[in-house]
């Protein structure tokens, strides 16, 4: 079982990482090319990224899901219109999201801070990501379907193919054409756009692909995807309210020293995702499959690779804290607030991925309410209350302990739950 589970979820846990990679690159790069004025842009704007790469991701998840749970009860035929019915699904988002933002977006620019020679920072790449959201939605949404039809490795290469793509772009379009902030925004889109192409390519090779689009699949879909489209836009909603509090507390300064810490807690959020990723075809199938004992183990297993990589992640950064902060840019007051906030930000890393992969387990068991609940108790309730409560007391240095203080909390409402559900089934 151990090696089932890790060829499944390495190359799960790489392509995740290598997602979060995406920010970390657009940040070094715009760190380097604009510096404070263009980390603080990017990071108030990122929350539009987000909701475009968590509808792929979403979708992608949701569909991969119902995938794996027929293909466990032998039902190949639903399981290849479920595939056909993602790939048109992600299409057509894509292109209402599009349509939807490009109407908006400057409002929600303004919502959520950006001001003066920010906010037309902010809008120039805003503007470039949203024009490209069918590739984002697309390429995110391909790789959950490929992991579930034992294409791991493949999705890994097309994500490996991708950010490598995301680098050359962006140094040739910041540097050499000087297009600053808009040049990371087309970077971010043409690499995206490549995974795309990759993956349904790679799908071709494995079935069939057609149009096709079913109202109660679509649904289905939408209603089990959307725990791992909570789970993907949390850390944004938390970005969004920090970024708040940041200005509130520190000014510009510090949501530019934040933007740095989120481009290190992203990717090491991505990771620890991995595992839940990695492990959900298989906890899917054997679910599907009423093989009970075998989906417990894979649970064990998942919690101490969980708990190795979180300690290591805490560690390896705490330790490189010292050097991260000018390595994106920083200087002056951000680069002062940078240490205490990374440290602090850096503790949460030994308990997240727990949180990330309760939610997923259930929703791989078709627990799909609870999931949900789970998911966004996290984002619109524990974060929102512990931002606005902790920096009262502790002021800035409040702002950075809200990322561990909500993990833990998630853990002891996941138990809280269990116990609930235990009580009703004796009773």
């Amino acid at each position: 079982m151990l090696k089932k589970i890790l060829k499944d979820s390495l190359p799960t846990i790489v392509s995740l990482t290598l997602s979060g990679m995406y920010s970390v690159v657009d940040g070094l790069f715009i760190g380097k090319a604009t510096g404070d004025t263009g980390l603080a842009a990017i990071n108030i704007a990122w929350p539009i990224t987000a909701v475009i790469t968590a509808l792929g991701a979403g979708l992608g998840a949701g569909g991969s899901v119902l995938v794996a749970h027929f293909r466990g009860q032998g039902k190949q035929k639903e399981g290849e219109q479920i595939t056909n019915n993602t790939v048109t699904l992600l299409a057509v988002s894509g292109v209402v999201i599009t349509v939807f933002l490009l109407g908006c977006y400057t409002g929600i620019l303004k919502f959520l801070g950006a001001q003066n020679a920010v906010y037309q920072e902010a809008k120039k790449y805003s503007q470039i990501i949203i024009w490209g959201s069918v590739f984002q939605i697309m390429g995110n949404g391909m790789l959950p379907v490929l992991r579930n039809l034992d294409m791991a490795m493949a999705a890994m290469a097309s994500m490996i193919t991708g950010l490598m793509a995301n680098v050359g772009i962006n140094y040739y379009l910041l540097f050499e054409k000087g297009l600053g902030i808009r040049g990371a925004a087309y970077g971010t889109v043409a690499a995206q756009g490549i995974v795309a192409c990759i993956g349904i390519v790679l799908l071709r090779r494995k079935q069939k692909i057609k149009l096709y689009l079913e109202k109660k699949v679509s649904y289905q879909t939408i209603k089990t995807g959307i725990t791992v489209f909570g789970t993907s836009i949390a850390p944004s909603v938390t970005l969004i309210f920090t970024n708040w509090q940041c200005l509130s507390y520190g000014g510009e300064a510090a949501v530019a020293t934040y933007a740095v810490i989120s481009y290190i807690t992203f990717p090491v959020q991505y990771m620890l995702a991995g595992v839940g990723d990695g492990t959900q075809p298989l906890i899917s199938y054997y679910h599907g499959a009423r093989r009970q004992r075998e989906v417990m183990q894979i649970q064990k297993i998942a919690y101490v690779l969980i708990g190795c990589i979180g300690v290591t992640a805490m560690c390896v950064t705490i330790g490189l804290t010292p050097y991260i902060g000018r390595w994106f840019g920083l200087s002056g007051e951000a680069l002062n607030y940078f240490g205490t906030g990374m440290k602090i930000s850096a503790v949460a890393f030994i308990i997240i991925g727990f949180v990330k992969f309760n939610a997923t387990y259930l929703n791989a068991i078709m627990q799909t309410k609870k999931a949900v609940l789970l998911t966004f108790s996290e984002s619109l309730f524990v974060t929102p209350i512990l931002l606005y409560v902790l920096p009262y007391f502790k002021g800035l240095n409040g702002v950075w302990l809200a990322f561990p203080v909500t993990a833990a909390c998630m853990i002891f409402i996941y138990k809280f739950m269990n116990v609930i559900t235990r009580k009703t089934k004796e009773g």
